[in-house]
């Protein structure tokens, strides 16, 4: 899948691996995930022998599948074909007596059928199918976003792609061919960066190919809301911030480019202060950790649904006075929002702005809360009308060369306050850290150490990413004030 991809980048990927960038703990999260979600759903397709061989066994994983196939097992799980040096292993294949021809069920761990998964299902059918497996119908089984739990009867739903499939098989041939070629190329292939760096999951080899082209730190790739057009103007060579060339550029990629010509950092003083007239003291300073389990595991969640599992508030009664600290942090595998619910109320008071960087997170949450608890209902909605979101007055007033054209929080966050706001060294940095050190929390085996050390980080992390938010508000603040 690599080589449909790029041709250099399997082509790379098989004589100079030292330069793909290791798998990150993020992408580590999404296969482990996705074997979560494959062994979930052999529970659907019931009675089935699993060949449990090593990814690296093919030899044995290929002849413990002659084997089943031989003794006319009706349904495998991780069943392995080749086909002229092309391996796959399907995750369930079933038999049918009425047509003496198999049933191929790909999983997936996503709520839908992507563009990606025909390529990669059309590449499996057809070395199962080449190595002599008589096909009668090929599916791709997805998440069912409309599944609750506990009702898990409907947790996934299965897609005939036969027809798609089949209409792509004439061109796998050609495909493989070219890979092969490439691969056994004396020289790396002459390829251009493209989109397909970055999608549908960025490459492990952009860093490398991006550095060989050259292509600035800061550049067009930089530029926010630049979508698609970034590739239009690589393509016609356009690759500087400061290139003459670079026209037709909305408000704030012009700011951008200024920023990036002068040196100097936007700030308009009159927008800040006018946008921060509509805030009402004290200010309720809000963040959320959340679990979003592909299997739903809580009461009327759907697959991936965000459950907050940590909060933390910080409450700055008026200009003249310390902020205050409250936290939340659940430890146990039950359904979090039980007790977290009355605790957020707590924390939160009744008065108020409630300060949220990309509040629309907390609110979604917070209206999420409040369909899963009517007795709380009102009470939790009100916390929605207090929200004031800090990013829409950064982005609309404010901007650095040190953002690197984002406006999240943790570029943000160190390029007006300092390095002491950055997030760097901390052993759970962001919110992916959080999920999983939840997931390790809440595990039966964790040792007491263990879990001190998990709850200490996340304890810390939550309450920065609040604590950065006071320091960035009390500096717009400071904006407002006459520059003496």
């Amino acid at each position: 899948m690599k080589g449909y991809r790029c041709l250099k980048c399997i082509y790379l990927t098989i004589h100079q691996p030292e330069l793909e960038a290791p798998i990150t703990s993020e992408t580590q999260a999404l296969f482990d995930q996705g074997n979560v979600v494959g062994s979930k759903a052999r529970e659907y397709f019931p009675g089935g022998v699993l060949i449990d061989n090593k990814p690296w066994d093919f030899t044995g994983a290929l002849a413990k599948t002659r084997e089943l196939l031989v003794n006319s097992t009706h349904t495998i799980y991780e069943a392995a074909f080749e086909y002229l040096g092309c391996y796959a292993r399907a995750d369930i294949i079933q038999y049918s007596v009425e047509t003496k021809r198999w049933r191929i069920y790909e999983v997936k761990s996503s709520t839908k059928v992507k563009p990606e998964h025909y390529d990669d299902v059309g590449l499996q059918a057809w070395i199962m199918a080449k190595s002599g497996l008589p096909i009668e119908q090929i599916n791709i089984v997805h998440l069912n976003p409309e599944c609750r739990y506990p009702d898990l009867s409907n947790l996934f739903k299965t897609v005939d792609v036969t027809e798609e499939i089949y209409a792509r098989d004439s061109n796998v041939q050609a495909k493989i061919n070219g890979i092969f070629s490439t691969i056994k190329q004396p020289e790396v292939p002459n390829i251009d960066i493209g989109p397909y760096c970055l999608q549908p999951t960025e490459c492990g080899f952009t860093r490398h190919c991006w550095q060989q082209k050259k292509i600035p730190d800061l550049s067009i790739f930089n530029l926010p809301r630049i979508n698609n057009r970034k590739w239009e103007l690589y393509n016609e060579g356009i690759i500087e911030l400061n290139d003459p060339r670079l026209t037709d550029l909305n408000e704030l990629q012009e700011r951008v480019i200024n920023c990036f010509k002068t040196g100097n950092r936007f700030v308009n003083h009159k927008s800040i202060q006018a946008a921060l007239l509509t805030w009402k003291f004290p200010l309720v300073f809000l963040d959320f950790e959340t679990i979003n389990p592909a299997i739903p595991r809580y009461d009327g969640c759907r697959p991936f649904e965000q459950v907050p599992f940590q909060f933390s508030v910080h409450t700055w009664l008026s200009p003249e006075k310390e902020s205050t600290h409250k936290e939340f942090l659940h430890e146990t595998a039950d359904d979090p929002r039980t007790s977290l619910i009355p605790a957020l109320l707590e924390a939160c008071g009744e008065n108020g702005s409630i300060v949220a960087y990309f509040g629309r997170f907390e609110s979604e949450r917070i209206q999420a809360l409040a369909d899963y608890s009517p007795q709380n209902r009102d009470a939790l909605l009100k916390l929605i009308n207090r929200i004031a979101d800090p990013l829409p007055i950064i982005r609309d007033a404010v901007y650095d060369n040190s953002f690197d054209g984002s406006f999240s929080l943790k570029k943000v966050a160190p390029a007006l306050l300092g390095e002491l706001y950055s997030y760097n060294r901390m052993l759970v940095a962001n919110g992916n850290d959080a999920q999983r050190a939840f997931e390790e929390l809440i595990s039966a085996d964790i040792s007491a150490q263990r879990k001190s050390i998990l709850k200490k980080a996340m304890i810390e992390y939550c309450k920065k990413d609040t604590l950065v938010m006071v320091e960035l508000v009390k500096w717009l603040y400071l904006q407002t004030q006459p520059i003496p």
